[in-house]
């Protein structure tokens, strides 16, 4: 009866994947990348736990696995470290709960060994007088002293602070892909069944994210304006970059959408581009269960070309240009180890430039659902329910204003 108590009580004390333990510092270094840091069983970390951990300097630092806890401290065996600069004891690091399964095969063998731990601490000779404590400030400051005590980095300008170089490049290593299609997709715009595949690109870093993605889709369907089955297809590409943390609780947002859809003969859109140079999030919620829950505003200059059927039954083009005004409500929650949540809404208003007008009805509103399913490692399983609103649609082509997409991933994540 004890082991099970005993067993219960470690269990619901272990790190759980995705939870963030903020402030903690590092108390030693030892030999065979073995850290010490102030956190222990008693912050709910026993041995096996896996981390990654990060700090506002630097950024990602390495990934770690616990070789033995004590109450107050735990000791760290780290493993994939990208910069050794970014390990240092004036740092305040933040550390975040990793699935066991990711874990490298070479490196999962430490789970079942007694890792060695050689304390390295030289002792203090004493002095004349032990108890001396020496004085470590001048007799008097002057003004100048102060300008120069504060450092280079205190007296940088908010574009240099934001737009580091070095740190950019350090940030943009760590970048993992993911490939992924979809068996089974249908549209009710127009009783279409296809096939979806793309790629996602994003790093993982606290202070410079950069996300890209490029989608294809091709599709056999009834045309809903002849109800002839013919060949349609559609692409569409991302590009995100984000500079997290500007303030605790804000980040920037710079954002490049493009979209290419045929129906029949008739590309809606031809070509659609929507570039926001800069815009903000808000973070106003985050937990042990939700990774994120965000508000997000950039202006996007948008940039549309549609080809339409004249009179004269030609395809003829329409080119319209205007400000958007972007908005998105975006959340993510972690159910378990292996089952999450991600909602991302998009509310885009146009702006007419001539006569600086918001059409309300002209919302190109999307909101894209996913429910991710990890199979086992790297392998994931989506369910994807995106739902668009665009009145150009009907507007310029006669089609439903609303399209309703459901489709099954199968995903692959992998790093370079």
């Amino acid at each position: 009866m004890w082991i099970i108590l005993v067993f219960l009580s470690y269990s619901a004390l272990a790190l759980e994947p995705f939870e963030r333990l903020k402030n903690v510092k590092i108390l030693k270094t030892l030999p065979g990348n073995i850290v010490l840091l102030d956190r222990g069983i008693e912050d709910g970390i026993i041995r096996n736990d896996h981390i990654k951990l990060s700090n506002e300097a630097e950024g990602y630092a390495s990934r770690a696995v616990c070789v033995r806890a004590a109450a107050a401290t735990s000791y760290w065996k780290l493993y994939r470290v990208p910069h050794t600069e970014a390990f240092s004891k004036d740092y305040v690091y933040t550390i975040v709960g990793y699935a066991d399964q990711e874990i490298p095969t070479q490196i999962a063998g430490i789970r079942d060994t007694n890792v060695e731990i050689i304390e390295e601490e030289k002792k203090k000779e004493a002095g004349s007088d032990p108890f001396l404590v020496t004085k470590d400030l001048p007799e008097h400051l002057t003004e100048r002293d102060l300008i120069e005590a504060t450092g280079p980095d205190q007296r940088k300008l908010f574009i240099e602070q934001a737009l580091d170089k070095d740190r950019l490049k350090r940030d943009l290593t760590d970048y993992r892909f993911s490939v992924y299609a979809s068996p089974y997709t249908r549209q009710s715009i127009n009783e279409g069944e296809s096939l979806r595949y793309g790629l996602r690109g994003g790093n993982i870093a606290s202070k410079y994210r950069l996300h890209t993605q490029f989608e294809r889709q091709q599709t056999r369907l009834k045309d809903p304006l002849t109800q002839e089955s013919v060949a349609t297809r559609s692409t569409t590409a991302q590009t995100q970059f984000i500079i997290k943390e500007l303030k605790p609780d804000m980040s920037t947002l710079s954002i490049i959408n493009y979209q290419s859809t045929s129906f029949s003969q008739l590309g809606t859109p031809n070509a659609h581009w929507q570039i926001g140079p800069l815009g903000f999030t808000w973070h106003f919620y985050e937990s042990k269960t939700w990774e994120y829950m965000d508000l997000s505003y950039v202006p996007l200059y948008d940039i549309r070309q549609t080809d339409i059927i004249e009179r004269n039954g030609r395809v003829g083009e329409v080119k319209e240009n205007g400000l958007r005004h972007g908005f998105r409500f975006a959340m993510k929650s972690r159910i378990n180890e292996r089952v999450a949540f991600e909602n991302h809404l998009w509310v885009r208003p146009y702006q007419n430039l001539s006569t600086w007008q918001i059409e309300g009805d002209n919302l190109n509103l999307v909101n894209d659902l996913k429910l991710i399913f990890n199979l086992s490692g790297n392998l994931y399983f989506d369910y994807n329910f995106v739902y668009q609103k665009d009145k150009l649609w009907k507007t310029l082509n006669n089609l439903p204003e609303v399209n309703a997409i459901n489709s099954l991933n199968v995903r692959y994540d992998f790093d370079i």
